[in-house]
């Protein structure tokens, strides 16, 4: 149990950096070129860097429920986890709305760029 919980916080260690370091870069075939382009990008970078962080948090509460073996804190830090895991789900629910929001105001902008005026 002690090597388990040890790849698995140092999973989400990694994964948390992982993420946290293409999101910050970019990723491959986004261009933010407009005013809402880049507002969008803006609030969703310190959106999922929250949740980065939570990710790296649960990783760590891990690797700490390890070295503690079974008892009080085991359960403190797995509850902890839980907790982190559950929040972590509500903000991606909450980054959805956010993308989605987003690509509703952006439409008309690709639809203008992909057919021209000949739909007017």
């Amino acid at each position: 149990m002690f090597a388990g919980s040890l790849i698995l916080g140092f999973t989400l260690f990694f994964f948390a950096g992982w993420l946290h370091w293409n999101e910050q870069r970019g990723w491959p075939n986004e261009l933010f070129e407009t005013d809402l382009d880049r507002e969008y990008r803006n609030r969703r970078l310190r959106s999922r860097m929250h949740i980065n962080y939570l990710i790296a948090a649960c990783g760590g509460s891990i690797v700490v429920s390890a070295f503690a073996g079974p008892g009080m804190i085991w359960m403190i830090c797995w509850c902890a986890v839980i907790i982190a895991l559950l929040l972590v789900v509500f903000l991606a629910f909450a980054d959805a709305i956010r993308s989605h929001r987003y690509l509703r105001k952006k439409l008309p902008e690709i639809r203008e760029q992909t057919f021209g005026d000949t739909e007017s």
